[in-house]
């Protein structure tokens, strides 16, 4: 390569490497990365929310309504 365009190559890797590209690439690169680890979180807590939803309230309401019904004596 001859000097001319090697230094019109650093020229313009200077300006496409800067320091707001940079942040912005490092921004993106932990979003992504919190993304991924945070999904599997996400899914325990669906699965206990559904459990919770689908068994435990029921146990819970159906004791509410035992114990009113016995202390009111229906």
């Amino acid at each position: 390569m001859t000097k001319n365009k090697l230094l019109w190559k650093k020229k313009k890797l200077r300006k496409v490497v800067n320091s707001d590209n940079a942040i912005d690439a490092g921004v993106d690169i932990m979003l992504i990365a919190f993304d991924v680890l945070s999904s599997p979180i996400l899914m325990v807590v669906r699965i206990l929310r559904y459990a919770f939803n689908k068994f435990i309230r029921g146990y819970v309401i159906r004791g509410i309504k035992w114990i009113l019904n016995k202390l009111l004596g229906r």
